[in-house]
């Protein structure tokens, strides 16, 4: 495969793309305690933007407009039209380089600062959440955004609902495949209706979805059929084991999107999870339609601009992990650097 296919425009529901890259959904830590934009939200957006990425994702963004509910103290927030003004200041940086801009919309349930556990609150409780994602799909587009994306996966709470073995629910929202499916599906028909048909709906769906996580992956292709005939116009693949997967394995996740777009080779998919270099973005783009990337953009930002320019072919990612924990100690995000004053001011 020749470079070209990686730096040629697209589109995704007919917004045209720069690129086939996007920038997977990275919680930066940058927020505010109020779950307000920082500016140095704003400086990472701008370095990412200027630097060949096609589409950003924001980080996981909270639907709740109770902060206590967040997934950590700096989370931004979209539960309430109080943060509009500020969170415009994403897709306005984004669209001056000419960047699609999507804010990635988030409960975090039992990860959350006050744990919820889903399968204890009513069902009156889940509708409400239903209706906190398409008020801040809303929120979104007010915003400027081009489009959402639902965040089911990663052990937050979307993902826990669909996990078959972990919904324990016996009302409408558990109890079989079916009804495990039903919020988010819900959710992006709300989406849908409230924000018209040139809105972009994206969701993020673990590869599994099953405690033993294998031979589920018909689970995967119903779950993804489901959630694109209510309105989703891209499915980007993860997992929730991506933090443990060994330095030397790649592309963690592709069997799965083989295996969807095999059963619909119309779906359009992106794939995240194990890509560091040329190689594995070639690899990737000969089944799905984008690649998302996020660990080799945050240890170099400009990864993409070297690697089009042909100064590099790999990411200098070391698949460390540590960028989950340096933040609050060292005040990075990466072994390589550099301090950020934004983390040492939250942190420290």
């Amino acid at each position: 495969m020749e470079d070209i296919k990686m730096f040629t425009p697209g589109s995704i529901n007919g917004i045209p793309t720069k690129n086939s890259f996007i920038r997977s959904a990275t919680n930066d830590h940058l927020g505010n305690p109020d779950g307000t934009v920082s500016d140095a939200e704003i400086d990472m957006y701008d370095m990412l933007a200027r630097n060949e990425v096609g589409t950003v994702i924001t980080g996981h963004i909270s639907v709740s407009p109770d902060l206590g509910y967040r997934a950590d103290e700096m989370q931004l927030c979209i539960g309430d039209d109080r943060y509009i003004d500020g969170l415009r200041r994403i897709p306005s940086k984004l669209h001056e380089y000419g960047v699609v801009a999507i804010a990635q919309l988030s409960h975090a349930g039992s990860k959350g600062l006050h744990p919820i556990d889903f399968n204890s609150i009513s069902t009156e409780e889940m509708e409400r959440i239903r209706d906190w994602f398409i008020s801040a799909a809303v929120r979104a587009q007010k915003a400027g955004f081009d489009g959402i994306q639902v965040h089911i996966a990663h052990w937050y709470l979307l993902q826990a609902v669909v996990n078959v073995d972990i919904n324990k629910r016996t009302d409408q929202y558990g109890g079989s495949d079916e009804n495990c499916i039903r919020l988010p599906k819900e959710i992006v028909e709300g989406i849908r209706k409230a924000c018209g048909a040139d809105f972009i709906i994206m969701v993020k769906i673990n590869a599994h979805n099953t405690e033993a996580a294998k031979d589920d992956f018909e689970l995967l292709a119903y779950y993804c059929q489901t959630l694109v005939e209510a309105g989703v116009n891209l499915v980007e693949v993860s997992g929730a084991d991506f933090a443990r997967k060994r330095r030397t394995d790649t592309l963690y996740y592709l069997d799965a999107v083989k295996y969807l777009k095999e059963r619909f080779p119309e779906m359009p998919l992106s794939l995240v999870g194990g890509i560091f270099s040329k190689e594995t973005i070639e690899k990737a783009l000969e089944v799905t339609d984008f690649v998302s990337l996020s660990r080799a953009l945050l240890t170099q930002p400009d990864f993409l601009t070297k690697l089009h320019e042909g100064e590099i072919e790999k990411s200098r990612c070391l698949h460390c992990n540590k960028c989950f924990e340096v933040f609050q100690t060292k005040y990075e995000r990466c072994v390589f650097g550099p301090v950020l004053p934004k983390l040492k001011e939250s942190f420290s």
